[in-house]
């Protein structure tokens, strides 16, 4: 009874019950057979489900210890982990890195979850097999695979609000069949978002941002596609090659904020495109139960952003701020990425378990701009990083309560080729204007090390302590983008380092109630901050000194096997401590998420959730004249309905932002009001 409530109540994973769905290629884990703390949240395909979560981003929400940033000029979504931004906290797919090699980061909120078997979200001291970069953590999308002959799942969902044309249409099937000696499975979705519906508190500000009941331009679509086939010659060796293939487009809603000194910017995104193969293995060989892991990979990023005059979106004339010359019009990414890893582990000793990793990854930028009204294309910018990561990780076992677990890495970055086309400055190397420019380009390195006590006073309780030194490279961003000539390169940034310290306590109490804890506290040296040069530029230095503290605590009750109440809060505290007047953003002080899930019939199910935060400050306005301003605190019910028509035949019905709350995760860009929703899902 106990380990059913535990692995269909708390959004973790439960490897008795998902090991088989989970595709085990692709995890990566600092100890393979722990139980989840707080360190590491794991939210698995039945809870992304509940809370209707069919964007990545959404997983913050219901989260401890990680927060939901939005960029509205950007259009974008993204993860802040513990304090971290995405540059900090890379994303993964089934272990293999995915951010865009010139931002690097990545807008999570064009993944969905419809083919996810779990999702791992490793906190401060990941494991340092992930490979370079992981300051603050790691987010790991798992995929799903077959466990029977022949399977699949197919669904639909619709949604709306008051407004006609906010509709939401999602498709999605995931089909599969295993066999002896291999499987395979082909997944797909499609997703359509006609419009964001704003609350009815709403009040009207900037009359070119909306008509007060649907956010204007903000429209998007998103369609995947993925195919996997394994060879499984036997019960331990598995060989996967994966094919993906993902289309999408978004607009970005106009600023409706009252900063009235913010920048104008009208932008779309026609091509939001991502194409990945990749190829892992496990072979195990019989002596010391050693084994071998690799990944081979190859992954694409095809973006073009349209900027365009006015709300109109059908001229690109006018000049951009504050490069005089620069008109609007389209900018294209064609980025692509490409690398190898292994991974080598086995028994060192009895009490020893030992892992060693590789991982060379080759990242290519390149960029350029079109002016189609001025018949002007510039020339493709070419930006290429070459990175190195070592990996030592082992685990030492005192006893079945005791474990000691220790890693140390070595990261190389060598930046091979760095260009900017110059049309206002004149390049120094070559004495021109109107031309590619070469920039300075070196070699870096970085140190990360770690060590973790896991320690059970009980069968019934977990007790971590943990320290690690984490560091993360300059982006491609970071040393060389002008931002419009507003900022000065610096390609000599060196890495951020971050030292995490941690600890986090497990316990159940029978078969009703689980309780955790943790405290953390994070230090970042060097930060990449930009600092006023004489000339009245700004320039990215490594100068900043950041602190990050706080705590997170979750409860679950099992009040009847029919009855299951939860509930996460965390506080977070985040200052720069070089410049103490200067207040970090999007960092909600206070964020509590709770739910019931209550089985009315054997058949009919009730969900309720309660999102709520506060404490959270935000940039209000766009360019050099936007404010920083205090977001006022919120909190959001939804509730849905569950009806099993049959076992394999589900019906849903709900609501989302029951009481059209009016609130915001950035001033200017108003979150979704009341939406209905129904979902249809049929599994065999």
């Amino acid at each position: 009874m106990k380990k059913t409530l535990l692995c269909t109540a708390i959004a973790m994973a439960c490897a008795a019950v998902y090991a088989e769905d989970v595709f085990t290629l692709g995890q990566i884990e600092v100890i393979a057979d722990k139980s989840t703390d707080l360190s590491t949240a794991r939210t698995n395909q039945t809870d992304l489900q509940k809370n209707n979560q069919i964007r990545v981003s959404n997983v913050a929400k219901t989260t401890p210890g990680v927060f939901l940033e939005r960029s509205g000029a950007r259009s974008e979504h993204n993860l802040l982990v513990r304090g971290f931004d995405a540059r900090r906290v890379p994303i993964f797919i089934d272990g293999v890195p995915v951010y865009v090699p010139y931002d690097g980061n990545m807008d999570i909120g064009r993944f969905t979850t419809f083919d996810l078997s779990r999702m791992d979200i490793s906190k401060g001291a990941s494991s340092v097999l992930y490979g370079a970069n992981t300051l603050g953590g790691a987010v790991n999308l798992i995929t799903q695979k077959p466990s029977q002959p022949f399977e699949g799942t197919i669904g639909y969902g619709f949604s709306h609000g008051r407004s006609g044309d906010t509709g939401t249409n999602q498709t999605y099937f995931n089909l599969g069949t295993k066999q002896d000696y291999f499987y395979a499975q082909l997944s797909g979705s499609f997703l359509e978002k006609q419009g964001l519906q704003l609350s009815k508190h709403y009040h009207q500000v900037n009359p070119k941002g909306d008509d007060g009941s649907r956010a204007e331009n903000s429209v998007q679509r998103d369609k995947k596609l993925s195919l996997k086939i394994a060879f499984t010659p036997n019960a331990t060796d598995e060989y996967a090659l994966v094919l993906s293939t993902q289309k999408g487009s978004k607009q970005q809603p106009l600023y409706s904020g009252v900063n009235k000194n913010s920048q104008e910017r009208y932008w779309r995104w026609p091509e939001w495109n991502k194409d990945s193969i990749y190829f892992l293995s496990h072979t195990q060989f019989d002596s010391h139960h050693l084994y071998l892991n690799t990944k081979v990979f190859y992954d694409t990023f095809k973006n073009k952003l349209s900027s365009f005059d006015d709300a109109t979106f059908s001229t690109q004339t006018l000049n951009i701020r504050p490069r005089k010359s620069i008109k609007n019009g389209d900018s294209y990414y064609r980025d692509y990425s490409y690398g190898v890893g292994i991974e080598l582990g086995g028994d060192l000793t009895e009490k020893d378990l030992i892992k060693f990793s590789s991982i060379t990854k080759f990242d290519v930028h390149r960029g350029h701009n079109e002016y189609p009204k001025y018949n002007r294309f510039d020339p493709v910018e070419t930006s290429k990083d070459r990175t190195y990561s070592f990996g030592l990780e082992n685990t030492h076992t005192f006893s079945e309560q005791t474990k000691l677990i220790t890693g140390v890495s070595f990261d190389h970055r060598k930046a091979q080729r760095a260009e900017s086309y110059e049309s206002e400055n004149r390049c120094e190397s070559l004495g021109k204007t109107n031309v590619l420019c070469p920039s300075n380009v070196g070699n870096k390195n970085a140190f990360n090390y770690q060590i973790k006590l896991v320690h059970s006073f009980d069968k019934n309780d977990e007790f971590t302590l943990g320290f690690a030194k984490k560091t993360r490279f300059p982006t491609m961003k970071d040393r060389y983008s002008r931002r419009f000539g507003s900022t000065e390169p610096n390609p000599n940034l060196g890495p951020e380092a971050a030292y995490h310290y941690e600890t986090s306590y497990m316990r159940t109490f029978g078969d009703w109630l689980r309780l955790d804890g943790a405290l953390f506290y994070s230090e970042v040296k060097d930060a990449i901050e930009p600092v006023k040069q004489n000339n009245g530029m700004e320039k990215n230095v490594n100068y900043g000194k950041e602190v990050f503290k706080g705590g997170e605590l979750a409860a679950t009750i099992f009040v009847t096997d029919n009855l299951t109440l939860g509930a996460n809060y965390t506080y977070t505290r985040a200052k720069n401590k070089m410049n103490t007047n200067y207040i970090i953003r999007n960092i909600p002080k206070h964020k509590f998420f709770a739910y019931v899930d209550w089985k009315i019939a054997p058949n009919l199910s009730l969900y309720v959730s309660q999102e709520a935060e506060h404490g959270r400050y935000s940039t209000d306005g766009i360019g050099k004249k936007a404010e920083l301003v205090k977001l006022s605190g919120f909190g959001v019910t939804n509730a849905k309905v569950i009806y099993d028509v049959t076992k394999q035949f589900s019906v849903e019905a709900g609501v989302s932002n029951l009481f059209d709350k009016n609130y915001y995760y950035q001033a200017g860009y108003p979150e979704e009001g009341r939406v209905y929703f129904s979902n249809l899902k049929y599994s065999f």
